[in-house]
């Protein structure tokens, strides 16, 4: 199977005529929750995390919930400050509710043009393609290959790293 920008939008469109409703408008909500705090964020608010957490995997949102107010901002602000990248992810592990899975998440609605959301239908597709081998973990080691192999093929084909998430979603380990 070859990747190329054709593949990857045909997929995104399937997704995208997909998807739910709901979740749809979720997403749209968090993108402008997080753009009317600045370009990029200085920090989170508890509500934006429970957003984040219910588009993600809303099973962890009573787990989120837990989290205090202040820390959230605390930690989201060390998170969207730092340029040490294990910092960056690893940090919001802190967060009651937040695995590396849900962090890259997080870090794909504050700066979705450098970060994709980890997932394991997408990794399961990447393994598919031959792009990725191993199984999916969260450590900051196999965030930074994901995001590495990720940025990569959508560069070499002209795509958003959104575009190419729900293309390799929808494509689950070539089962569609």
């Amino acid at each position: 199977m070859i990747i190329d920008k054709a593949w990857i939008e045909d997929l995104a469109k399937q997704y995208d005529d997909k998807v739910d409703e709901k979740e749809y408008r979720l997403e749209i909500k968090i993108f402008k929750s997080i753009e009317g705090m600045g370009s990029p964020p200085l920090s989170l608010t508890k509500g934006i995390l429970l957003y984040i957490a219910e588009w993600k995997a809303a099973r962890v949102k009573g787990h989120v919930n837990k989290n205090d107010e202040q820390y959230v901002k605390e930690v989201t602000q060390v998170s969207l400050s730092t340029k040490n990248e294990k910092l960056k992810i690893e940090i919001l592990t802190l967060l009651n509710g937040v695995q590396i899975r849900m962090a890259s998440a997080i870090l794909f609605f504050c700066f979705p043009e450098q970060y994709t959301v980890m997932d394991y239908r997408a990794w399961d597709s990447l393994k598919a393609l031959d792009k990725i081998n191993g199984e999916i973990d969260d450590t900051f080691e196999c965030w930074q290959k994901y995001n590495e192999i990720c940025r990569e093929i959508a560069k070499q084909n002209g795509v958003s790293l959104r575009k190419l998430d729900k293309a390799l979603w929808q494509y689950q380990g070539g089962t569609k």
